[in-house]
């Protein structure tokens, strides 16, 4: 029986992956930002998994495609790392034990993982997807190349990815849903599933639950004399429906919202996206939304469109910076820093205070900041403004220079009154 035929008999359509794991680059990026999730991707490779079979495969295909990853490679410094081992050859990992080369500690593993992902073009099982769970810029001609033979390239980077590397790559594993799903202990997985023989119940509960959410959607355009932005939504149909982190296993909020069925509502893509009556409200559009930026600050604003541009810096005006930093503040000091609850309670301190900030926005900031040498976990109840600001501006600087854009000191005093930094702010 070939291939096809099984696919077609089974009712679904399967798509086969090789998995390629730069351990080193991963784990230690992890445990900048977060060190609880740098455990769990060490130690339960099974859970970060199944969410990259089942989970994460909804995201690109929709439903009806079914992911095997069936060949999984892993590339480890044994000096460092080799009490982790063990746990990814139970998993069915084919360990590559990379040892430092040098007395820098740089290892073989970029080279040793390029060579197998070359010689699996020629493998015997036709491979759909190539999935790369690294950060490393080197890799961009192997996803060039990997393109050129029509196959589909999946890359994690925990952290920067050079522009170069994310264009090279079909898809990029967003790193705030793999450590907020995958790697959460309370992630995708820890939701009831309904058995087979209660198959019309789940679905009569889906049938509710949608109903449900149209209504609150609904009624939220209703009351608001303007278009309700998505993050608005997304708070408080978490709080009517407790959607969890799986959206009734839609996956993201936005394919939950677009299952609704809003009759003549419409659903906007200008950031930071928005739900609106075209009967009642003007279409949201990009250039009124970033019109207040640049009216209001012309020179700063020309400066920002181009750091976000070349870094993916979320272009906020500096009244919305200095709200969000300070919410970050406020949260870790009451409530101490764990980069899921963390990002997830200061998103709805934005949106309850009308911030237009997305929880992705409010990701970056955080990574930014640990990566600007503040780690916020080691901080305790003593968080400070002005050190927050400092190290998210590094972080900044630093992208900036990774993308031979060095700021000259007329741009850093535009920076300084991007994240409204005075040198007399405690």
């Amino acid at each position: 029986m070939d291939r096809r035929s099984f696919r077609n008999q089974y009712g679904f359509e399967e798509v086969y992956s090789a998995l390629f794991v730069d351990f080193d680059n991963i784990f230690t990026r992890l445990e900048e930002i977060e060190p609880a999730a740098a455990h769990v991707f060490a130690t339960n490779p099974q859970r970060w998994l199944k969410w990259l079979e089942t989970h994460a495969v909804r995201m690109l295909y929709g439903d009806g495609v079914r992911r095997r990853i069936l060949m999984r490679c892993c590339y480890l410094n044994p000096h460092c790392y080799h009490q982790y081992r063990p746990f990814f050859i139970r998993a069915a990992f084919n360990v590559i034990d990379c040892p430092p080369l040098t007395n820098q500690g740089k290892t073989s593993a970029d080279i040793h993982l390029v060579m197998d992902a070359m010689d699996t073009l020629s493998h015997k099982t036709h491979f759909d997807e190539f999935i790369i769970l690294s950060g490393d810029a080197d890799f961009t001609p192997l996803l060039i190349r990997l393109q050129e033979h029509a196959r589909r390239t999946l890359v994690l980077s925990v952290g920067y990815a050079s522009p170069a590397y994310t264009a090279a790559s079909s898809w990029r594993i967003r790193e705030d849903w793999f450590v907020q799903q995958a790697l959460d202990e309370k992630g995708f997985d820890d939701y009831p599933v309904s058995t087979q023989s209660s198959e019309e119940d789940e679905e009569d509960d889906n049938a509710d639950v949608l109903l449900h959410g149209a209504d609150v959607v609904k009624s939220m355009v209703q009351d608001s004399s303007s278009p309700v932005p998505l993050a608005q939504l997304s708070h408080n149909l978490q709080k009517e429906l407790d959607a969890g982190h799986d959206w009734f296993g839609y996956g993201r909020f936005r394919e939950f919202l677009e299952a609704l069925e809003l009759d003549e509502l419409e659903i906007s893509n200008v950031v930071p996206g928005y739900v609106y009556d075209p009967g009642r409200h003007d279409e949201p559009e990009e250039t009124s939304v970033r019109a207040e930026f640049k009216t209001q600050h012309p020179e700063l604003f020309e400066f920002a469109l181009r750091v976000h541009r070349l870094t993916d810096v979320p272009l906020l005006m500096p009244a919305h910076y200095s709200q969000l930093l300070q919410f970050i503040v406020d949260e870790v000091n009451e409530n101490g820093f764990f980069l899921t609850n963390t990002s997830r309670n200061v998103r709805d301190k934005c949106v309850e205070a009308g911030v237009p900030v997305g929880r992705a926005h409010v990701n970056f900031v955080l990574v930014g900041i640990s990566r600007g040498g503040y780690p916020l976990s080691e901080q305790g109840d003593h968080v400070s403004l002005r050190e927050v600001k400092k190290a998210f501006m590094r972080n900044v600087r630093d992208l900036c220079n990774r993308t031979q854009f060095d700021l000259r000191a007329e741009e850093i005093r535009l920076m300084f009154e991007w994240m409204s930094f005075n040198v007399d702010e405690e």
